[in-house]
């Protein structure tokens, strides 16, 4: 049965492994196929590494991006081509997928399943690591899932490794400090592969690309007491230390990754002492150092050069809807008036964009339930951006006792919800995307599910107050510490 679990039965890697060479073998044998993946990072990240192996073994290969995946899509996927391949979803629309296509279809994905009657819904081409045991929400993407796909088809195909890495980084898989699991394994090839080097840093986003001020500023995982969301802190913290924000010669801003050795364990160091003196949990603070991963091949002032900068290149392009933008980066183009100028013009965008939808929360702000916060965008944020701002409120606007939920207008006149919660909130129970699945199962119309710390649903808009009052219920009986 169903426990709000990331992972199904018992761990069995061999069996996972099984029927990843068992879709292998069967995709050898057709051709003419249509890769659908999803639009964000790790979506992005599986779409090319499926794309990339495909091509490779002479297949005629057509793309297909989308938000999610709904029923309404199918005519549009099946104009494409005569074989179907999901990366980065598939898992929890089996049920329809299989109406329209019965077995002839692959599914590579590590969301939450499709149940009937409390059972997975069985498919012989599906490959999803929660079947067997592996947590699909820390052990193994999308890309990593699809890099294992492309490794059974060729073992030439090793260099996709730094694209599964990208997707794991992109969903948040290394934020307990480490990948893991089958991840690691991934890592290990990428770095024999001379494709990725490791080490132990200070992990807030953006050591490369931002200056040192919105390094803190923007710091989100793990939320920083008073320098996060505080721009004028984030200066005199700093300064304090005696770092500069500039180089004096060029006047450029700096980033972390300009300091000295001596500079950076200093603003560390100082860091985990402004932690402990706020009183953060001793698990959080030793969130703030761990692994750190750089792509090799990239150059060295690239925002492509850290994993976690690059899923948030792709995430930008995808969000925007340019999601071919973001396959054609991960495809090789680093044409600065190609694909590659394009996602550091749409990355600037996706920044602004988020500023922007921050300052909307400040104008209107949050609402509040018993079980979790949440706020109607309706159509002055795009419905693919909510999410992520939602997730930039924790510990600036929100506290970390509820999760959130956010609503935008879908261009179909219904409502898209997203929901994000945080790693304290999982210890307690909390599983959103368990919750908007069985949400689907109850309210007609209603589609959603995902992941435990993040998932989303598409809402009749007569449905909402439906959806939200049955949403608190769910929470409630989930978060009972």
């Amino acid at each position: 049965m169903y426990s709000h679990s990331e992972e199904l039965g018992e761990r069995d890697e061999s069996g996972f492994f099984a029927v990843i060479d068992k879709i292998a073998l069967e995709v050898k044998k057709r051709d003419d196929f249509v890769v659908v993946f999803h639009y964000d990072a790790d979506g992005c990240a599986s779409g090319a590494i499926a794309v990339k192996a495909l091509e490779r073994e002479g297949k005629k290969v057509a793309t297909l991006c989308l938000k999610q995946l709904y029923k309404e899509n199918i005519p549009q996927i099946t104009a494409l081509g005569k074989n179907y391949l999901f990366v980065d979803f598939g898992s929890g629309q089996l049920d329809y997928l299989k109406q329209e296509f019965n077995d002839d279809f692959f599914v590579l994905d590590h969301h939450q399943p499709c149940l009937v009657d409390g059972k997975v819904l069985a498919h012989k081409f599906h490959a999803n690591p929660l079947l067997f045991g592996i947590n699909g929400g820390t052990e193994l993407s999308g890309a990593g899932v699809t890099f294992f796909f492309a490794n059974a088809l060729n073992e030439k195909n090793k260099d996709l490794s730094v694209l599964a890495i990208v997707g794991a980084c992109g969903d948040m898989q290394e934020s307990r400090g480490a990948l893991e699991g089958l991840n690691r394994k991934i890592m290990q090839i990428a770095e024999e592969e001379k494709l990725l080097s490791v080490k132990k840093d200070l992990r807030l986003f953006g050591r490369i690309s931002r200056p040192l001020v919105s390094f803190l500023c923007f710091s989100s995982n793990p939320i920083l007491p008073q320098l996060t969301a505080n721009e004028e802190n984030c200066v005199a913290f700093i300064k304090g230390l005696g770092i500069p924000l500039k180089d004096p010669f060029t006047e450029r801003y700096l980033s972390y990754e300009d300091l000295s050795l001596d500079q950076k364990r200093s603003l560390s160091s100082a860091l985990i002492m402004h932690l402990s003196n706020y009183g953060v949990e001793e698990w959080k603070i030793k969130e703030l150092i761990g692994e750190v991963y750089t792509l090799e091949k990239e150059k060295e002032k690239s925002p492509l050069r850290d994993a976690k900068e690059f899923a948030t290149a792709l995430n930008s392009a995808g969000r925007h809807k340019q999601p071919n933008v973001a396959l054609n980066v991960c495809m090789g183009d680093r044409n600065p008036s190609g694909e590659y100028g394009n996602i550091i013009a749409l990355l600037d965008e996706h920044r602004a964009a988020l500023r922007n939808g921050i300052e909307f929360i400040h104008n209107h702000g949050i609402s509040e339930r018993k079980t979790f916060y949440f706020f109607d965008a309706k159509d002055q944020i795009e419905e693919s951006l909510v999410g992520i701002i939602a997730g930039m409120l924790y510990g600036s606007v929100i506290q970390e006792n509820k999760p959130i939920i956010a609503l935008a207008r879908n261009s179909d006149g219904t409502v898209k919800a997203s929901g994000r919660g945080t790693s304290a909130l999982l210890r307690r129970g909390l599983n959103i995307g368990a919750a908007l699945k069985e949400i689907g199962l109850v309210i007609p119309g209603v589609e959603g599910g995902g992941h435990k710390i993040a998932a989303g649903a598409k809402i009749p808009s007569d449905k909402v107050e439906e959806f939200l009052d049955l949403l608190e219920k769910k929470f409630e009986s989930q978060l009972k510490n």
